[in-house]
């Protein structure tokens, strides 16, 4: 066997890649970027639509169900109980419910267990054990389910808002805090409804705007927790 002559030897070594020509001809592939978390200032927006986006849901319905007939014969005693009451403990139930705290774990455990309590507990009470401002009408089984349909109405919306915007929001506490997020809308929700709603018989207020109160609560315990927990 004859060996290669040197044009030959020359071409077989042209062949042979020079170190390093493969490896920076297919660079290594890159991991890829991590998803950008939202800054304050975005999550802050989203939330503030959020609410907004809540308040003219359940104030869009208002407007076209309409305020109730009798409110100016109302006691005002009757409307700080029944409405302005519930709705000064939704706002103050919100801004706790999603208040940083000091360290960024939210506000103590014991206040906003307290207040996811106490606030459905109170509008049950009130609904059921304030005095009634007239002579109660009788309260049909059909007017009673159809105002708790309206509230759990005007619940939900709001809640979905919620559990879309308040995404990990909860690093301690998620289950009272989401429960107190729930309880918020519920106040809000029961106070707009007895805004509207003149059946004032302690039953029907109890069952068609209260039970809706308590399971707004119940839902934000069990079902927004699930979104709002870090």
């Amino acid at each position: 066997m004859s060996s290669p002559t040197d044009p030959e030897l020359a071409a077989l070594l042209g062949e042979i890649p020079e170190p390093g020509v493969a490896l920076s001809a297919s660079p290594p592939a890159r991991p890829p970027a991590l998803p950008q978390a939202p800054t304050r200032q975005l999550v802050r927006r989203r939330r503030i639509a959020a609410l907004i986006a809540g308040v003219c849901w359940v104030g869009a319905h208002l407007a076209v169900y309409g305020i109730r007939t009798d409110l100016r014969e109302l006691p005002p005693t009757y409307l700080a109980a029944q409405i302005l009451l519930p709705a000064m403990l939704a706002t103050g139930a919100l801004v706790i419910a999603v208040g940083p705290g000091k360290l960024g774990l939210g506000v103590r455990i014991g206040l906003v267990s307290t207040l996811a309590v106490l606030g459905p507990v109170s509008f049950c009470v009130l609904a059921l054990g304030a005095p009634v401002p007239r002579v109660a009408e009788a309260a049909t089984w059909v007017d009673t389910v159809l105002c708790f349909d309206i509230t759990m109405l005007w619940v939900a919306v709001p809640l979905l808002c919620a559990a879309l915007t308040l995404r990990g929001a909860f690093a301690a506490g998620a289950r009272w805090r989401s429960a107190l997020v729930g309880a918020a809308i519920g106040l809000f929700a029961g106070a707009t409804m007895n805004l509207h709603c003149t059946n004032a018989a302690p039953s029907h207020m109890l069952l068609g705007h209260g039970l809706a109160v308590v399971l707004a609560a119940l839902l934000g315990a069990v079902v927004l927790v699930q979104r709002a927990r870090a």
